[in-house]
């Protein structure tokens, strides 16, 4: 499913944050020692400007999962191309792809966009993204601002099991903390919005921190381009207290709202012939209580809620052969509409002791899901996986309902030797709505060989439901069960040094049950043909499906002295699918080849040159039927063909400069550069044009259907005030 509006705004205007800086005064990694093999003398070694590298653990330490991503804050409002939103930087680690340059998605290890967890200090969050729809966990922008972010973690095998399972991975984002007994904060303006930063320390150990953000360019246009413009607003809030030695209390606030109206023209230029008006708001707010009973002994009750809401229209423009060449402003067949609510509540419970050296925790936890759902296609569609020349799925569906779910969770992480470490863990949860259980295992291990390489390997079964407007959609669907996946992991620090880390890891993922369409055999949920520019589909389905994920994953991250730092990520990965008809396919995210290098160089008088570059293998798509397409004038996919084609190599260059300047107590960050700098036409699909004949936008061949290209160059600029 994909809605037109995705695919038809111009990013420059939607991404996160587009603020740099630089960390000055870091010191730069040391060799990690060892109590059997003494670690070289060590090397007081000069201070960086940023720190690319992603070292993970403090040095010395060693990780039962292995070297773990952790990104800090300067490394990714210092990177080029991902507009400081710290969900594109995930996207040059090894194993990540993207759906397209036009959304922050992160697609880990062949899977889906559902199939990532957010956890913000401690907290689920359902979405942090602003204009994100059903079925992911990307949008246009994150809710976030990348300045309250302190550090971030990737974590792709197994982890904590007192989170709740997720098929790919569990993204960690620690907000700051504050520096001392003092207040700090920041002001920024630039494309993507203007925002300001506060944060304080309060008596006995408490904090504040808070933000908020929003868009401008409503503020001045109503086109940018697209015929609409979006509008988004965000806040965050975090209070901290410490009432007693013994207690702890926190307070978290995350909301947004985003909307946007589009009125495409398809007979004037290469787009959909769908208008669409959307809005939305997303909210999660919890209250967490920690307790300490004894020195080795502590718990945690985190209560959240959260609440998604969004308003969805779309009408088909009728061309009148009497306006050739103008925009009909009349004559639009509704085709869809959507007012959807979904609350979540939940209620968990964590307790933990250190027993001999071993951090045992166990748990339990609860959620009630309060759905109150309209979807209505009044005049149905004509299906683009269809010939049938009748329109059909003229629905109307209302759904008011409650459903819960509930978890049990046991695991142990420590070692019994300075080159072994442990963790394993049990989760078992339960889903009401689909009747179904899962019992998800997972055992990861580490071993240090030297002071300068280790050895890790990880197996662990992960459970997750489809998409909750997909299980609604048809009352069969209701007894879709959870989707399973299998993984099994091995991997390698090949070498450490005062330079930077080399890692290498292979990987094996298998998955079960995937909800396939009863009604074209050749289709998964997961990799429906991605139909640019097309109304929503919804399908009936059936927990019949399999696929799999195999790859090898290196990463080198390094620097020298305090002038040039970078991270290289190279990954070679297979992913395909089996739906009913038993035939193995290509997924949609089956990116064989994908290579990323991201750094950044010192230059003469305080500036900073921030390079990316990214080259992946070519998008793989499904081909139209020409035969059937031609003879009804509209897009009709060749579904003995999915993903049976894919499209030319894509790379891309950003260069971005920045700057800091002291300005009294404050410094002045700014910002220029430019995204794809050599204007490459990366290919992103194929979009049918209906109206082809009667207008000028047919392709060169003369096909009523013409490529879509990635976003092309473009500039970035913005100013950030820190104080």
């Amino acid at each position: 499913m994909f809605l037109m509006f995705v695919f038809a705004m111009h990013p420059a205007f939607l991404h996160g944050q587009s603020e740099w800086e630089i960390a000055e005064g870091v010191p730069a990694a040391e060799v990690p020692g060892s109590a059997e093999t003494p670690s070289p003398p060590s090397v007081e070694m000069p201070k960086v400007s940023t720190t690319l590298q992603v070292l993970g653990d403090a040095p010395g330490d060693l990780n039962a999962l292995g070297p773990v991503s952790n990104i800090s804050q300067a490394e990714i409002l210092s990177s080029a191309g991902t507009y400081g939103d710290f969900s594109r930087y995930l996207q040059v680690l090894p194993g990540v792809v993207w759906n397209s340059d036009l959304s922050n998605d992160v697609l880990v290890r062949g899977g889906h966009p559902t199939e990532n967890l957010y956890v913000v200090d401690g907290i689920e969050v359902p979405n942090i993204n602003h204009f994100s729809l059903s079925g992911t966990s990307g949008g246009f922008a994150s809710m976030i601002d990348s300045a309250a972010v302190g550090s971030l973690n990737l974590r792709t095998g197994a982890y904590d099991a007192g989170y709740s399972s997720r098929l790919s991975s569990l993204i960690e984002v620690h907000l700051i903390e504050p520096e001392n007994e003092r207040q700090s904060g920041s002001v920024s303006l630039g494309i993507a919005g203007a925002g300001a930063l506060f944060q304080r320390a309060l008596a006995h150990n408490g904090s504040l921190l808070v933000s908020a953000h929003h868009s401008i360019l409503n503020l001045v246009t109503n086109d940018i381009g697209v015929n609409g413009v979006p509008t988004y607003t965000n806040g965050l809030a975090r209070l901290d207290l410490q009432p007693s030695d013994r207690d702890t209390l926190s307070v978290f606030s995350l909301s947004g709202s985003d909307s946007i109206d589009m009125t495409p023209c398809q007979i004037l230029s290469a787009t959909s012939d769908v208008q669409t008006q959307y809005s939305g708001w997303r909210t999660t707010e919890a209250l967490r209580w920690g307790h300490r009973f004894a020195e080795r002994v502590s718990s945690d009750v985190t209560a959240s809620s959260s609440v998604t809401r969004q308003n969805i229209n779309q009408q088909q423009q009728i061309v009148d052969q009497a306006t050739l060449g103008i925009c009909p402003s009349t004559d639009l067949l509704p085709t869809y509409s959507e007012n959807s609510l979904t609350g979540i509540s939940s209620l968990k419970y964590e307790m933990r002791a250190d027993i001999r050296g071993w951090l045992v925790s166990a748990g339990g936890s609860g959620n009630l899901t309060s759905v109150n759902d309209s979807v209505a296609q009044p005049n149905g569609q004509l299906s683009p996986f269809s010939a049938d020349p009748s329109r059909s799925d003229a629905v109307n569906v209302q759904r008011n309902f409650s459903t819960g779910g509930s978890a049990a969770f046991v695991e142990a992480e420590g070692g019994w030797s300075t080159r072994w470490r442990l963790l394993a863990g049990m989760r078992a949860e339960s889903f009401a709505i689909a009747g179904g259980f899962a019992l998800d295992p997972r055992v990861s291990l580490a071993y240090r060989l030297s002071g300068r390489q280790s050895l890790h390997g990880s197996i662990n079964l992960s459970s997750q439901l489809p998409p909750l407007m997909d299980m609604i959609a048809y009352e069969s669907n209701r007894s879709l069960r959870p989707i399973e996946v299998r993984q099994e992991a091995l991997g390698m620090r090949l070498w450490q040094a005062n330079w930077g880390t080399l890692d290498a890891e292979g990987y094996w993922k298998s998955y079960r049950r995937e909800a396939v369409s009863t009604e074209y055999p050749s289709l998964m949920l997961s990799n429906t043909v991605d139909t640019l520019g097309q109304a929503f589909v919804w399908l009936p389905l059936t927990s019949a499906g399999t696929a799999q994920a195999r790859g090898l994953e290196l990463a080198m991250r390094a620097h020298w002295r305090s002038r040039m730092q970078g991270l290289v990520s190279f990954a070679r990965s297979q992913t395909t699918y089996r739906a009913l008809d038993g035939i193995r396919r290509p997924g949609n995210y089956d990116i064989p080849i994908v290579a990323n290098a991201t750094g950044n160089l010192r230059l003469p008088l305080g500036f900073q040159l921030n390079l990316r570059e990214t080259a992946t293998s070519g998008r793989l798509y499904t081909p139209f039927d020409l035969a059937d397409s031609n003879a009804q004038s509209r897009g009709i996919y060749d579904l003995t063909r999915v993903n049976a084609l894919r499209g030319p190599v894509y790379n891309r260059l950003d260069a971005e400069l920045e700057r800091r300047i002291h300005a009294g107590r404050g410094v002045i960050n700014i910002h220029a550069g430019a995204e794809n700098v050599f204007n490459r036409g990366n290919f992103m699909g194929n979009v049918w044009l209906d109206n082809c004949e009667q207008g000028w936008a047919c392709s060169n061949s003369g096909e009523p259907f013409v490529k879509v290209d990635q976003i092309g160059r473009y500039p970035v600029f913005s100013l950030r005030y820190e104080f």
